[in-house]
């Protein structure tokens, strides 16, 4: 008897351990097994053309996403489509539509049943002598108006004219003050504002500023791309702007490689090219460096003296 239940005690065990197991490989696999993103896009004087994927598992959950005609948004699981935004609106139009023709025929069984036929026809007599009646010119009314007017004008004595003109001059000094006094307050709050943010950077440290821009540098790095190629053709407008893009370019064209290239146009807004990115990235790294933002003592304790100092 005792060896039996030994026997099932070990076979429960051994269920146990392959269910603690299948747990164990499931949340590794969920941790470790990159998230894929790619995106392609086009754009001309006519066109713009758009597709970005984003894949998980093995393709077993994915994210498709096209422009134009009209832009569609997919969702599989599995294989399955759970979510698609085409069929979403063709069955509310279906049913819009649906339910306007049942208005119409309501409509019209309505009409027939409650009216007789000589009443539709006595309405359309009248109908249509209204009609033939209304195409005469009738004098209007509005003519008289001005006379009217031109009367009132000329009852209203000198003095009232005068208070007039003082109200309105009272009135837009009290607006011009109401506005001086509402941007005093703004500049006002706008000094307390920067001097409570410099007094609060003031107190970090130069280490702590150093792990946080570490750690944000890290989470760039891990949602970098793999691959970028673009053959982009800008132009903003003006001179000094595009300037500043050609820039901004420069700066980065050490880290974007020769795959990038813009050619700027300084007369004319274009904005035209072809873009190409490709990369991956998993949970795991970015957990990683969330917990280690949640670990560090003193920026806790900075954020929580930031939240009390607010309220």
């Amino acid at each position: 008897m005792l060896h039996v239940i030994l026997q099932i005690l070990g076979i429960i065990g051994i269920v146990l351990l392959c269910l603690l197991g299948l747990l164990i490989f499931l949340i590794l696999l969920v941790l470790f097994v990159p998230i894929r993103y790619r995106l392609i896009g086009h754009k001309d004087e006519i066109t713009l053309v758009c597709s970005a994927r984003v894949t998980y598992l093995l393709h077993l959950l994915s994210v498709r996403f096209d422009y134009p005609e009209p832009g569609s948004l997919i969702i599989r699981v599995f294989g399955f489509r759970i979510f698609d935004t085409q069929k979403a609106a063709k069955a509310e139009t279906s049913e819009h539509e649906y339910s306007e023709k049942e208005a119409r025929k309501e409509n019209k069984t309505i009409l027939t049943a409650d009216v007789p036929a000589e009443s539709v026809a006595e309405e359309e007599k009248n109908s249509a002598k209204t009609d033939e009646e209304n195409d005469f010119d009738l004098p209007d009314s509005s003519e008289e108006s001005p006379k009217s007017s031109e009367d009132d004008k000329k009852k209203k004595t000198f003095k009232e004219r005068i208070n007039e003109i003082f109200q309105k001059i009272q009135y837009t000094i009290r607006s011009i003050c109401d506005k001086i006094k509402s941007s005093l307050q703004k500049a006002e709050e706008l000094k307390e504002t920067v001097t409570y943010y410099k007094k609060t950077f003031e107190q970090l440290d130069r280490k702590l500023i150093r792990r946080v821009k570490k750690r944000l540098f890290k989470l760039l790095r891990i949602f970098k791309p793999r691959v970028l190629k673009a053959d982009l053709h800008i132009g903003t407008g003006s001179p000094d702007t595009t300037g500043y893009l050609c820039a901004v370019y420069g700066m980065f064209s050490p880290v974007l490689g020769n795959n990038v290239k813009i050619t700027p146009d300084f007369e004319e807004a274009v904005w035209e090219g072809r873009v190409y990115i490709k990369g991956r990235f998993t949970i795991f790294s970015i957990l990683s460096q969330a917990v280690m933002f949640v670990l560090d003592k003193q920026l806790m304790t900075f954020i929580k003296a930031l939240k009390r100092e607010e309220k």
